[in-house]
């Protein structure tokens, strides 16, 4: 896009987006207007700011023609926008005019279950400026399984070799920000010494949590069975330090493991008698977030298994539990449960009710980037099953800036942009892009 396209998107000036874009394809007004099917006045009025751009049809069958984003004009997606593709019986020359939607109306449309427009806007800015360096670099998911393979299946540590064990703890704060920021690629470089120091030094609790943070970082990729190393080793190291919480939380993950596996009952159990051990007296609200995360995690097991009544119910008293909490630990809790409330309805094939929960996000503080980015590839996913392959590149673009780390490691990714590269070009323009930055196209 040239960069008087690129500033009258980020503006949101409509009508200099039609006409740079116009320009960008090398048609006249008249010409536009034919392929459109539209009276050869109306581009002209457009442009010239003496016809209001309000018509969510008329706009996004704008954006198909002219090889735009929906959000290009301001549209973003809803379960009543359609997915780009020009119906041929609508805004013809001398057919009824499609409704005008008010004000109101027309910024419902803005959103995206709480992804706002500008954030794909944005977000399509700025994965355009990024196309030539992100290409450029390597692809995440390659880099963790090679370094993490080295940790898990070579020479395990014998000799105090690595970090320097007064900078243990200090690692271990920089390794979860890495993660909370979705930097896979500083993690991979951070995780090897951290593990070898951790051993070496024999400190089973913080063994058990390196361990615990390399199987997070394993299960964003496809599933190649170093996890189920890392998770043993975690849940081995954390039965020895005799610490609730760290061996939870490494049970957390093993149910995660288990579950990418297909089984689906160890991964609940596992999860559910984690729960029952911890303390939920209120003295210690660490006890009460980690029970809500091992209640989520064992709804999205029942998910996997098709038991949609039994992960409903987990999410109920996960909610119960969240609302004991306050403060930073009650945000967390609640983002966490509005994650997997979305991805759990998608999984039981509600895409529907799954949209429902996302509309209620404009009221949720996501605890760090990768919790957000993990959030909108969900509704990413929700917004495929329910036909809409434009918003669903819309909103993959809105996570590609917020949690770029995110779209170019995770495997779920890569399954919604494979999809995404199967429907109409004029529905996702510059999926294609999207795929060479996220590794999918060489």
């Amino acid at each position: 896009m040239s960069s008087a396209l690129l500033d009258a998107i980020a503006r949101r000036d409509y009508p200099a987006v039609l006409q740079h874009a116009r320009q960008r394809a090398e048609w006249s007004q008249t010409e536009l207007a034919r392929r459109l099917r539209f009276h050869p006045s109306v581009i002209s009025r457009m442009e010239a700011r003496r016809r209001r751009m309000e018509n969510v049809v008329t706009l996004r069958r704008l954006a198909e023609a002219l090889q735009l984003p929906e959000s290009a004009f301001g549209l973003e997606g809803h379960e009543g926008v359609a997915t780009g593709r020009i119906d041929p019986g609508s805004s013809r020359v001398g057919s009824k005019p499609a409704l005008e939607e008010d004000d109101v109306r027309r910024r419902s449309f803005l959103k995206a279950g709480g992804v706002a427009v500008g954030a794909a806007v944005t977000g399509a800015l700025a994965a355009e400026a990024a196309t030539a360096t992100s290409a450029a670099l390597p692809d995440p998911a390659v880099v963790l399984t090679a370094q993490l393979s080295d940790v898990l299946i070579g020479a395990r540590a014998s000799n105090g070799s690595g970090l320097p064990t007064a900078g243990l703890t200090r690692a271990l704060a920089a390794a979860r920000a890495s993660f909370g920021k979705s930097d896979f690629l500083a993690l991979a470089n951070q995780l090897p010494a951290l593990v070898r120091t951790a051993e070496a030094v024999q400190d089973a609790g913080a063994t058990a949590q390196a361990y615990t943070l390399v199987t997070r970082a394993l299960v964003k990729l496809r599933p190649a069975g170093l996890e189920w190393i890392s998770a043993d080793r975690a849940v081995r190291a954390a039965e020895a330090a005799g610490q609730p919480l760290i061996l939870a939380e490494a049970e957390r993950m093993l149910s995660g493991v288990c579950r990418r596996a297909g089984d689906h009952d160890r991964a609940g159990t596992l999860v559910v008698q984690a729960a029952e051990r911890l303390t939920l007296d209120g003295r210690d609200p660490r006890h009460l977030l980690l029970h809500a995360s091992l209640l989520c995690t064992g709804g999205y097991s029942a998910a996997r298994a098709g038991d949609g009544a039994r992960a409903r119910d987990l999410l109920t008293e996960a909610a119960a539990t969240a609302n004991r909490l306050d403060g930073a630990e009650a945000a967390r809790a609640r983002a966490n449960l509005l994650s997997h409330r979305v991805s759990v309805e998608q999984l039981l094939g509600e895409p529907g009710a799954a949209l429902q929960h996302a509309r209620t996000a404009w009221g949720v503080r996501f605890p760090d980037v990768e919790r957000e980015g993990r959030y909108l590839v969900d509704l990413a996913a929700v917004q495929l099953q329910l036909g809409q392959p434009g918003p669903a590149y819309s909103t993959l673009l809105a996570a590609e800036r917020r949690a770029p780390g995110e779209v170019n490691t995770r495997a779920a990714v890569r399954t919604i942009i494979d999809a995404l590269l199967d429907q109409n070009r004029a529905a996702v323009p510059g999926i294609r892009d999207l795929a060479a930055r996220v590794h999918v196209l060489a």
